[in-house]
């Protein structure tokens, strides 16, 4: 799978049909386990709203009595143009399609339920069209965009950092909308200061066992405990991370070299400028990407 690929539409979507009780834990597990390779046309139509959810059942029953493709029946019953088909086809290898086939073929909702809890979805969520699609993509680069603000100072050294998460540590991971504080106060934490021609401090704090989620898997290690050689290796993923962004930005004529990488426990950050806080979930573990652009940063 490309490494901006990833399943995080059925990350929310199922949290969400979690919360309101519309599937189980069980359930949810088993789904995301699910490896469909192809999600159905009918599906895919309905999802991109060129056929109803009664077309598509109907198109399905008539598939039963005749030996034909579904696109061929939905051109010969004038539901789709030749070139809707077409494109449909390109879809079917998309996660969100993939999730919602998965809902179907294990009899957990169907066509018309999903639909109903996917408005709901993007209603409670404040969701624009622009946005709920772009989670439905699977490309994280559009879905950034969603969770942080394009206009913030160095967004695209904290949307690096977001990818090098996808493409070294784990590719199934869940944003949440960034917010900033004056103060953080953290339970460990591993932190990169960049300094130059602009200085900034880049770090990743949570609890113990979300640090491992990133720990392990970029060591090719498993640790039970945060232990130095797990602070040694988040470390070692914020300088792989950071020193990609230094490379970047230099063809702009940013100049600034990267401080030796550190950790702590049990202390508080202040700035007195913005802590950028962007909560990442990994295997149901929250870790907090904090970022400070071009202010002192104390910690305590």
């Amino acid at each position: 799978m490309n490494e901006r690929r990833n399943i995080m539409f059925g990350l929310y979507f199922g949290e969400y049909l979690l919360e309101k009780n519309k599937i189980s834990h069980s359930q949810l597990e088993a789904i995301m386990k699910e490896h469909t390779s192809r999600a159905k046309l009918g599906v895919i139509a309905v999802a991109e709203k060129l056929l109803t959810p009664k077309q598509a059942e109907e198109l399905n029953e008539l598939q039963k009595k005749k030996d034909s493709r579904f696109g061929d029946i939905a051109i010969e019953k004038g539901y789709l143009l030749a070139e809707e088909v077409n494109y449909l086809l390109t879809l079917q290898g998309n996660p969100y399609l993939k999730f919602i086939q998965s809902l179907i073929d294990m009899n957990i909702m169907n066509l018309n339920e999903i639909e109903e809890c996917i408005e709901e979805f993007k209603k409670d969520y404040g969701l624009t069209d622009l946005e709920l699609n772009a989670l439905k993509s699977g490309d994280i680069d559009q879905i950034i965009p969603v969770f942080i603000d394009s206009n913030i100072p160095f967004a695209d050294c904290i949307a690096l950092v977001i990818r090098n998460i996808i493409r070294f540590i784990n590719n199934n991971i869940m944003l949440k909308k960034y917010y900033t504080v004056k103060k953080y106060t953290f339970p460990s934490v591993a932190y990169q200061q960049l300094v130059g021609s602009h200085d900034l401090f880049v770090g990743l704090a949570g609890e113990d066992e979300a640090l491992i989620n990133i720990a392990s898997p970029f060591a090719k290690e498993e640790f039970k405990v945060m232990n130095e050689e797990a602070f040694d290796s988040v470390c070692e993923f914020l300088n792989v991370s950071n020193g990609l962004y230094a490379s970047k930005i230099i063809t702009d004529d940013i100049h600034i070299d990267m401080t030796p990488p550190q950790f702590d426990k049990n202390k508080t950050i202040k700035s007195d400028g913005d802590i950028y806080v962007i909560p990442i979930i990994i295997n149901g573990k929250q870790t907090d990407l904090l970022v400070v652009v071009d202010k002192k940063v104390e910690i305590c």
